[in-house]
């Protein structure tokens, strides 16, 4: 029973009526693997008994107390990436949902380690068990290179949240781009720019792992066009296939890439000529082009950063385990007209984090 004078039941009551010390009670809460399954599964059933919630003041000193850096113990969080090795990676845009994590992670308190899901002789089963060995129970999992994955983790020990689509199974918090908003914005942008036959050269399995989103979006803007400036889309399996005879059909003013590349880039590679100088060109993730484009920052560091605080969030809720109700932070990225501007403060960006991480 709750002390008395008091109507909120408090974590020495739950301390005293499971006969553990408060630190042993408070680790079992927040699920720490130095406390037996057993005991851990006794508290928790009192605190539901006894409707216990932890007070969100004191949640807010710790998590103070964590940032300023009065304890030198930070609580370690997982960065599950689905290559071999970092250097297998660590050059493509979404390296940044790391880079940003990582950030965040240090301003709230914790650290973010790398742990890679296809090294060698790594399984779901040794994943879990060498996670759950170093006491960590928040995941942030990286995205994967196709659509519809399952990833079998001992998920009951673990709060976690997913980057993009990719991840089918199981249903976790995940955070991304609003692809359909992107793309929707960029085709009214060049719309008001004056182009007539925007045209979309699309990477066909990139599209299918968002979903359609980018396809859809396109679509819709073509609905409200006369019949004679709907173009059709150009998919291939990687972007590249068709570009000459599809330039010569539909005739665009206008060309947007979606999807892993670039139309400048990949049409030089193809044809062994330079694109069309009198059309613009426009890629939905800037990170793909050489300059010649322009194009959306797909605001890659802030989605790392808002997953890493989502992730943070549920961990002082002590919410372990797979939610009962998934959400989706989903993040519209920005128009950079000027890329050379944009790559410089990117790389700047990246070395900071680098070395405040390392």
């Amino acid at each position: 029973m709750p002390s008395s004078g008091s109507s909120r039941p408090t974590l020495r009551d739950i301390a005293r009526e499971a006969g553990l010390s408060l630190a042993a009670a408070s680790l079992a809460l927040r699920n720490n693997p130095r406390i037996s399954a057993a005991t851990r599964l006794k508290v928790q059933q009192i605190a539901k008994r006894l409707d216990y919630h932890p007070d969100p003041k004191i949640a807010t000193l710790m998590q103070h107390l964590r940032a300023q850096g009065a304890s030198e113990y930070r609580e370690t969080l997982a960065y599950l990436s689905s290559y071999p090795s970092y250097d297998a990676w660590n050059w493509m845009p979404h390296h940044d949902y790391y880079l940003g994590a990582a950030e965040r992670a240090l301003e709230l308190g914790y650290r973010l380690d790398l742990f890679h899901l296809s090294a060698p002789d790594m399984t779901p089963a040794r994943m879990s068990r060498l996670l759950v060995s170093r006491g960590i129970r928040g995941l942030l999992v990286g995205g994967f290179d196709k659509l519809g994955v399952s990833l079998d983790l001992d998920w009951k020990n673990f709060a976690a949240v997913a980057f993009d689509y990719s991840l089918q199974s199981p249903l976790l918090h995940r955070a991304a781009n609003n692809h359909y908003n992107e793309m929707l914005a960029l085709l009214e942008r060049l719309s008001r720019a004056g182009c007539q036959r925007i045209a979309l050269n699309a990477n066909s399995g990139d599209d299918a792992k968002v979903l359609g989103l980018w396809h859809s979006a396109y679509l819709r803007h073509q609905e409200y066009l006369p019949k004679s400036r709907r173009l059709p889309v150009n998919f291939s399996p990687d972007g590249r296939g068709n570009l000459a005879a599809w330039m010569e059909k539909v005739r665009p003013d206008a060309v947007v890439s979606a999807g892993f590349g670039d139309f400048c880039v990949d049409y030089e590679k193809v044809t062994g000529r330079q694109p069309p100088s009198d059309i613009r060109y426009a890629n939905l993730n800037i990170a793909y082009t050489d300059g010649r484009a322009n194009g959306i920052d797909k605001l890659t560091p802030i989605i790392g950063r808002l997953a890493c605080e989502h992730l943070v969030a549920q961990l002082q809720r002590n919410e372990i385990g797979l939610p009962s109700h998934p959400q989706i932070i989903s993040i519209e990225g920005q128009w950079v007209e000027d890329f050379t501007e944009w790559k410089r403060e990117r790389e700047d960006w990246r070395e900071r984090v680098r070395r405040k991480i390392s």
